[in-house]
């Protein structure tokens, strides 16, 4: 084949290659971006916080309608169950610890009532081990333990806390709910200053109390939405199981997530096929804040999936291209190696040859070197040199010159 046509594929080639580099570099960037939202969702950490050992674990929800009917006391029966299957799983914890965490809860307005004013918020009563699922961003005091150490504590987030008292720094204080009055324990930031977080969280102000708590002004009514488990996970698929054979739901009115499954790539694929029904909703679940947020982040997630999979094509297919120009062109790996050594050898040759003789080294004798001078003037057969006349000084008589003048000064 030609010379140039050969040059001309081994160019191509290159081209190629450097269009499969950069549909690869995008898909890593999408990649990357996916990871900082799946890092932006705190509660996805809850199994990671829970360990003690670094055992994997995984965090599933189950998000119900209001009208599911599921009490408090199926709630804490799902828990002892749990604890049950655990146990025959051989999963055993540590003396006086517990091998997963839970938590359950529900959404309810109330007026909150302080020196300033009365507000109706948004009120999520909770148990377990809310605060392990989500780290809330607390600017003053902290959370309630669980129902038993403080069932009269609330936490308020800023904006509540100005409302009714026109102040932040109100930890101690109380606050009267209906005709009970509770403690505030703790005072909150928003947790996050994303555009998904702040259409989820939405500007009405809220407030966290104890369920134990709630039930004292609601009169042991409240239908449970949402329960939520970090459970070991060592096998894939253990604890969807676990949690899936011990929580018993109507299916027509919940949804069960494994929240740590979410942004893989068999998720996310699954999420892109059904884009186009994303916005089709066929039950009445209000789901939480931060599981809104997180559906968020899964659409997005969705739809950047579409970018990878059409970069991901563009990738393999310019690999595939870029090989088979450069086999045409007859570029092999061994050739170029071969001429860069000879080119690299000629090199050295041509060096070698432009390189200046090297100067005479200086003959010494006796310990002591010669004068320039005098191995000039040197004559051959060893005799001693005349020495130069310089500057009209006259030379000193030779031998003979020295006993003529001698023999002439007798006579």
């Amino acid at each position: 084949m030609d010379r140039r046509i050969n040059h001309t594929l081994l160019k191509a080639s290159g081209i190629v290659a450097l269009v499969m580099i950069g549909a690869a570099l995008i898909c890593g960037i999408i990649e990357l971006t996916v990871l900082g939202m799946k890092n932006s969702l705190d509660y996805l950490g809850a199994g990671k916080r829970w360990s003690a050992d670094g055992t994997r674990y995984a965090v599933i929800g189950m998000y119900a309608e209001e009208n599911a009917g599921i009490s408090a006391d199926q709630a804490e029966t799902w828990a002892r169950s749990v604890d049950s299957a655990l146990l025959e799983a051989s999963v055993t914890p540590n003396e006086g610890a517990r091998s997963w965490a839970w938590t359950y809860g529900c959404d309810a307005v109330l007026p909150v009532s302080g020196t300033k004013a009365t507000v109706n918020a948004e009120t999520l009563a909770v148990s377990g081990d809310f605060f392990v699922f989500h780290q809330l961003a607390f600017k003053y005091g902290s959370g309630f333990l669980n129902d038993n150490s403080n069932p009269m504590g609330v936490v308020l987030d800023r904006d509540l806390a100005w409302r009714v008292y026109g102040a932040e720094n109100i930890v101690g204080m109380t606050v009267t709910i209906g005709s009970e009055e509770y403690t505030i324990v703790g005072i909150t930031d928003r947790e996050s200053s994303s555009g998904a977080y702040k259409k989820a969280y939405g500007d009405t102000p809220r407030m966290y109390m104890s369920y134990r708590g709630y039930q004292k002004i609601s009169g042991g009514a409240g239908n449970i939405s949402f329960f939520e488990a970090a459970l070991p996970n060592s096998v894939r698929g253990f604890a969807m199981n676990i949690f899936s054979g011990r929580i018993h739901v109507n299916e027509d009115s919940s949804s069960t997530i494994e929240a740590t499954d979410r942004f893989s790539l068999k998720k996310r694929f699954d999420n892109m096929k059904e884009l186009a029904y994303a916005w089709v909703s066929i039950n009445k679940i209000e789901f939480p804040y931060w599981e809104n947020e997180a559906r968020v982040c899964d659409y997005r997630a969705a739809v950047m999936m579409l970018f990878e999979v059409a970069f991901a094509a563009v990738a393999g297919s310019s690999l595939i291209l870029s090989f088979i120009l450069l086999r045409a062109s007859g570029w092999t790996l061994i050739g170029t190696l071969k001429q860069a050594w000879t080119k690299a050898a000629d090199e050295r040759a041509r060096r070698k040859r432009e390189k200046p003789p090297k100067a005479p080294k200086v003959r010494k004798k006796r310990g002591k070197e010669e004068k320039p001078a005098e191995r000039e003037n040197a004559p051959e057969n060893g005799e001693r040199p005349t020495p130069r006349k310089d500057d009209g000084e006259t030379p000193p008589p030779s031998e003979d010159e020295f006993i003529i003048d001698k023999s002439e000064k007798e006579v």
